[in-house]
């Protein structure tokens, strides 16, 4: 295969100050922003205050447990921190230094490593305040709003928007010509185009330092491959759940989410996969949602499979029901159940009449179904 002709196309540089036919838009095309004004309060001053804010329509619709929880006062209005979301369903606490006078699901212009980049408002006030201490473990943000966004703003948007999907097909060429094995997901311009990220899975690490020299070549900016895991394409992609809402990592997680079968086996939860998988093919994020709940409860009882000596003879501690606080006993000697309080159990094991399991309990089957279940732990 021959290779891609690196100048194909030249850098066009353009003024964005008016709307642009999106047929002579170039993949290289470089807009600039007031470069002195990029960090400063005085950029505040670039939006309009008699402009209306521009609201995300998409996830406006989008229901949220915080519509039921919080009241609007408490939900929009000036606040120290503002929780926002990107195009790629990541979420970041900002803030809020300009005390901005924000409503849920406007576009702002926030600061990131090394520029700008467009944002929706997900939270603030009260809610970005609990989220501080819930979601980012009391982590003060090291960066802030820069601004409402305005038309303008929208406009470089839908201009970057367009060319990502360019950029995925000419990516796809160098590939082919390296005969690297790795499939391109998406790709981001950063608001101001100082960046371009392309994002990528692939089954193990790639070598792409040659790719990397290509794509700079070609795009003339700074080039971030960088690769996901399944989990992350899907939060990227979304979608919806079997609940019926949609899928917990494009939702309610703000970093990536480590699931492990303990949180299955806490819940007392059968290896089903159909049922424990996601679309991403990993387990579901969902099963974190009440982890703690049941972690608290069990402290309570005795472990799962242990031995209780009863009046109607010996019994192995089958299954706890968390939510009615009772617990269900099995007889081997005739193969009965019996559901039990919470408090006649746990006065089984104040008279020392329960035994608990050995740890290398488990047949040999068990162990290796165990091990198939971890695959289905790693990111990658």
């Amino acid at each position: 295969m021959e290779s891609p002709n690196l100048n194909e196309e030249m850098v066009v540089e353009k003024k964005v100050k008016k709307i642009l036919d999106p047929s002579e838009i170039k993949v290289n095309t470089v807009i600039e922003l007031e470069p002195d004004k990029r960090y400063t309060n005085k950029h505040n001053n670039h939006h309009k205050e008699n402009e209306k804010p521009i609201i995300n329509t998409h996830l406006k619709s989008v229901f949220s447990v915080a519509d039921v929880k919080y009241t609007e006062e408490c939900k929009c209005g000036p606040s120290t921190y503002v929780d926002v979301t990107f195009a790629d369903n990541r979420k970041r606490l900002f803030k809020n230094e300009n005390n901005l006078d924000l409503k849920l699901f406007e576009y702002v212009i926030v600061e990131i490593e090394g520029g700008l980049e467009c944002a929706t408002v997900v939270a603030c006030g009260k809610e970005a305040e609990e989220n501080l201490k819930l979601c980012y473990n009391n982590e003060v943000p090291e960066y802030s709003i820069v601004r409402k966004a305005n038309s303008t703003d929208m406009k470089n948007v839908r201009l970057n928007t367009y060319d990502e999907l360019h950029i995925v097909k000419k990516a796809k060429k160098f590939i082919a010509y390296h005969k690297l094995d790795m499939k391109i997901t998406s790709t981001k311009w950063q608001f101001d185009r100082h960046r371009l990220t392309i994002f990528f899975t692939a089954p193990q690490r790639i070598d792409f330092r040659s790719l990397v020299k290509d794509l700079a070549r070609q795009f003339r900016t700074r080039i971030e491959l960088r690769q996901i895991s399944t989990r992350e394409q899907a939060r990227r992609i979304g979608g919806m759940g079997p609940c019926g809402l949609s899928i917990c990592c494009s939702s309610f997680p703000t970093n990536y989410c480590q699931v492990t079968m303990e949180h299955a086996k806490h819940q007392q939860l059968p290896n089903n996969l159909a049922k424990l998988c996601g679309y991403c093919g990993r387990l579901k994020c969902c099963l974190m949602y009440e982890e703690d709940a049941y972690v608290e409860v069990l402290k309570k009882y005795p472990p799962i499979n242990s031995t209780i000596k009863t009046g109607d003879g010996i019994a192995y501690l089958n299954k706890i029901d968390v939510f009615k606080e009772n617990a269900t006993l099995y007889y081997p000697k005739n193969g009965l159940f019996k559901v039990v309080t919470g408090e006649v159990l746990r006065k089984f094991a104040e008279d020392g009449k329960v035994i608990p399991p050995k740890k290398e309990n488990g047949t040999k089957y068990q162990k290796e179904e165990d091990e198939e279940l971890l695959v289905f732990e790693a990111d990658y």
